[in-house]
Formats: structure tokens, C-alpha cells, sequence
């Protein structure tokens, strides 16, 4: 009976294990296998070389390009039906 009473201790936590960095393997761009020598990092990402930096700056100035001019085609869209009803009373 008295071993029931006691409490337990709670269980301790095993240590934090640091992660080690990982080390990046192929280029965003291109795919290709990069070499420790040959690491071409800009924006939080691994390029093989300047070139594959710029390739990939480019296609997404592209998409941010596309994305933009979709956004203000809806936007275009949805103010329309709003300014055909303000110039058109419903009474006249």
C-alpha cells in the first residue's frame, strides 16, 4: 500500500539533438549537382552558378509578372458590373 501512495517522477526528456546543416545537392534551377566549390547561394537557395541564378530570377519575375497582370484583370472584372449599375439608375 505504501508503494502506491508514492508518486513517480516524471520520466526526463531526451536531449535536443542539434541538427547538422544539410548540404545542398542540385541546383533550384537547373537540377545539376553542386559542388562544394561551385556554391552559388542568393535568395535562400543553392545555384550552380551565376547563370542559373539569373535563368531563375528571370522565370520568376515572369510568373510574379503573370500573377500581377491576372490579379488586375479580376480586379477589372469584378469593378465593371458595379460602375455599368452606378451609370444606369434602375428608375429611369
Amino acid at each position: 500500500m505504501a508503494e502506491e501512495t508514492k508518486t513517480q517522477a516524471p520520466a526526463e526528456a531526451p536531449a535536443k539533438v542539434k541538427k547538422k546543416k544539410t548540404r545542398p545537392t542540385n541546383c533550384a534551377q537547373s537540377n545539376k549537382r553542386i559542388r562544394r566549390k561551385d556554391w552559388y547561394y542568393r535568395d535562400g537557395k543553392y545555384f550552380a552558378n551565376k547563370q542559373c541564378f539569373k535563368l531563375h530570377a528571370a522565370a520568376e519575375a515572369e510568373k510574379a509578372a503573370k500573377a500581377d497582370e491576372a490579379a488586375k484583370a479580376a480586379k477589372a472584372a469584378a469593378a465593371a458590373p458595379t460602375a455599368d449599375a452606378e451609370a444606369k439608375p434602375a428608375g429611369e
